[in-house]
């Protein structure tokens, strides 16, 4: 169960078919797009173990309380959440001066595809809040295990990104950012009130 929780969570929140639409529209040829999705992939993957394995220590260099990010990252899911329910991009992913931006750039798998539009900091928040909640090497392993098909399934995905724009449409992409939504809303608030709950008691 921590694996699948893992793995569903890094998936609606990184939003990889968003990602694909995304890519579509700025890359033609099919090689790009598969490149693209590689470096993409890899970017993310670099960004999460590093997030993983340097998260406790970024927290205690800063001397912020896990539960305090707990609630902030709770509302910056929220946020996300409120804009996928109306079949919006979350404006934690981009903007439209990054989509402008985007359009001119040569090489767009780092930044940004890989950076923030699927690395963001709903996906930075959360894997921290999961590095925390990890107890044992069991769930260590299930946490690098969701991060690695997660990735996976992320790469493949995106390499297929002609597919997902033509066959959703935008009816089935809209559809699709609705349901994410709602699975981001409820991890959201799962963590602010595991927050507000554990600062309550500790105050």
């Amino acid at each position: 169960m921590g694996f699948l929780k893992f793995l569903i969570s890094l998936l609606v929140i990184m939003d990889p078919i968003f990602a694909a639409i995304m890519v579509a529209g700025l890359v033609e040829s099919v090689r790009e797009i598969r490149r693209v999705a590689f470096k993409s992939s890899l970017t993310v993957l670099i960004a999460s173990l590093v997030t993983v394995f340097s998260g406790e220590a970024l927290l205690k260099l800063m001397g912020v309380n896990i539960f305090s990010i707990k609630i902030f990252g709770g509302l910056i899911l929220l946020h996300m959440a409120f804009q996928m329910l109306q079949a919006k991009p979350p404006r934690t992913k981009h903007t439209e001066e990054e989509d402008s931006a985007a359009a001119e750039k040569e090489d767009i798998s780092i930044v940004p595809v890989g950076i923030p539009v699927l690395f963001g900091p709903g996906a930075f928040t959360t894997l921290l809040i999961f590095r925390e909640e990890v107890r044992d090497l069991l769930h260590f392993g299930e946490l690098l295990s969701a991060i690695a098909v997660s990735t996976l399934i992320t790469y493949l995905i995106l390499s297929q990104a002609s597919f997902f724009a033509r066959k959703l449409g935008t009816t089935g992409i809209n559809v699709t950012v609705r349901i994410f939504g709602l699975f981001v809303g409820a991890l959201g608030s799962q963590f602010i009130v595991d927050g507000v709950k554990h600062l309550w008691f500790q105050g």
